[in-house]
């Protein structure tokens, strides 16, 4: 409002108001626009806010979703906050066998091998949980503390990756404890929500199936207190049907199965489990034969000279065999400390192109990426949220390119022999109610092939990015897909069953397997390796 409409309707003397209206915005409470000469709140009702906050009890917010968090799972529940290098409990919701678990109010446990310190500190903004690591780290010879550092940054990792930590005897023994991070209204951790079972009782299934819940509670006692108020949506099963076949080829419960090559050289389907971290190599000859690792690895893709090339957060690593010594080649990302690799393809030359990420999906802070056979590398775009598939058309003339948190799948105009892309545009944006593209692959006849998450299906699209068809499969989170098989006529899909609850599991107890289609007259082009 300007002076004017001020002064008629707040009733004061012209002087009182300009001394009033000066005092405000000194203090910060308003502040006027020097063009349209109006006044506006300030940013000092912003600080009140955030103060509002840091003065709220959280137990207060957290107790009756805590009660109701025991009584229906008829397990422990503890409630924690971030006191400097440890996690001070707060509240403990007792029942069950667990009952009597050492876990009164006041007592604290570690940031580094409990699940409610892992699941705070995995959120910490980069230069704290640094040094965190360092003092803990002057505690163990030069030789240890390295290894131990990369240990716990892996676990950190994993945690803000999944969105909640496990761990195993860490608040009394012969029991497991399931946590998840409670944020303020700027995403910081504050406070962390646990269930706490004897071992053995929460299986593997019911475990995972339990995060999505907890997420969901942590976030309502945040809404409560006046800090982080999303909520994780499932969509239904679509009632509409496809003639196409599916076979579920490798029925297994991966939390983020991503990243299907087919390999010529071995016959055979790579693909990884990103948040169980595995490398899975599946054949007719020996099924599926699972190699866990022990951080992250959201690739994994055949060598032109042997082995495989991965992308792990310490780098791109090439190595062997599966599960064989890794050696870094790049690390082109190395400067953001809370970005992961994601997805990634390899180009007609051989050369390595794949995104990056924050671990907790921080907005546009991902890149686009190429990585030479000698490990050189080069940003080549930036700016993204959530990247994701990658596919090049069959005349080397365009490259595709996904973010998955803008629902946009890219088009760049492509040169093969120089490797360079340009001229950026957005070729396909999804609305809400249609799913979210994820990865992609193209057929022979330069149509895309796209993984729709929470849309139950993958899509065909047309060179000029008609829809052609919509296969339905039967569960809602397909990741990633290919073409494989000895004539490339089958496409696998990968699938995830990460933040899904018990609910939505039962309904799409498939979740997380690997799937085959075989669409008349649809063959695919066979993916390159890596030059390495």
């Amino acid at each position: 409002m300007t002076f004017t409409e001020l002064f008629r309707q707040a009733g004061l003397p012209k002087t009182s108001l300009h001394r009033t209206l000066n005092t405000l915005t000194r203090q910060g409470l308003l502040r006027q626009d020097p063009h349209t000469k109006t006044f506006k709140l300030g940013t000092r009702l912003l600080e009140l806010a955030h103060e509002v906050w840091s003065d709220f009890d959280l137990r207060l917010a957290a107790q009756d979703e805590l009660s109701r968090l025991r009584d229906a799972q008829e397990e422990t529940v503890l409630l924690a906050t971030l006191a400097h290098d440890k996690a001070l409990i707060v509240a403990c919701e007792q029942a069950g066998r667990m009952a009597a678990i050492s876990a009164a109010p006041g007592a604290s446990c570690s940031l580094f091998d409990s699940a409610l310190g892992q699941a705070m500190a995995a959120h910490l903004d980069p230069v704290r949980q640094k040094r965190l690591l360092d003092e803990a780290a002057a505690h163990f010879s030069p030789a240890e503390a390295e290894t131990w550092r990369e240990g716990i940054q892996s676990v950190w990792n994993l945690t803000s990756a999944r969105g909640y930590a496990i761990a195993q005897n860490d608040m009394a023994q012969r029991c497991q404890t399931l946590a998840t991070a409670v944020f303020d209204i700027e995403g910081r951790p504050v406070g962390a929500i646990a269930v706490v079972a004897e071992l053995g009782q929460l299986t593997a299934e019911r475990l995972h199936g339990l995060a999505s819940e907890l997420m969901g509670v942590a976030r309502r006692v945040a809404n409560n207190a006046g800090g982080e108020a999303l909520s994780i949506l499932e969509t239904p099963a679509p009632t509409h049907r496809s003639t196409a076949r599916w076979e579920c080829v490798v029925k297994t419960r991966s939390l983020l199965g991503e990243g299907p090559v087919w390999s010529t050289r071995d016959a055979a389907l790579y693909w990884v489990d990103i948040l169980t971290p595995a490398i899975h190599l599946h054949s007719q000859a020996n099924n599926d034969v699972v190699t866990p690792l022990g951080s992250m690895v959201s690739l994994a893709l055949p060598k032109s000279t042997g082995g495989l090339v991965l992308a792990t957060p310490s780098g791109v690593m090439t190595c062997e065999r599966p599960g064989g010594v890794m050696t870094k080649i790049a690390h082109p990302d190395a400067e953001r400390t809370n970005n992961r690799y994601n997805d990634g393809k390899c180009d007609r030359l051989g050369r390595l192109w794949l995104g990056s990420m924050d671990m907790g999906a921080q907005a546009n802070r991902g890149g686009l990426f190429k990585v030479e056979a000698d490990g050189s590398a080069t940003c080549m775009d930036s700016g993204f949220t959530v990247a994701n598939g990658l596919a090049w058309s069959p005349d080397q003339q365009s490259m595709y390119f996904t973010d998955s948190f803008r629902r946009t799948i890219y088009k760049y105009a492509f040169d093969l022999d120089a490797g360079l892309i340009s001229h950026r545009k957005p070729w396909l944006v999804f609305g809400p109610d249609e799913g979210t593209p994820d990865g992609l692959t193209v057929d022979q006849d330069g149509c895309l092939w796209v993984a729709m998450w929470d849309a139950w299906s993958v899509a065909q699209f047309s060179p000029q990015g008609k829809e052609l068809m919509r296969v339905r499969l039967p569960i809602p989170r397909p990741t990633s897909c290919c073409f494989g098989g000895e004539q490339l006529d089958t496409l696998y899909v990968t699938s995830a069953s990460i933040r899904m609850s018990a609910k939505a599991l039962a309904t799409a107890p498939l979740s997380g397997s690997v799937f085959a289609l075989r669409i008349p007259g649809v063959r695919g082009l066979p993916e390159m390796q890596f030059a390495g």
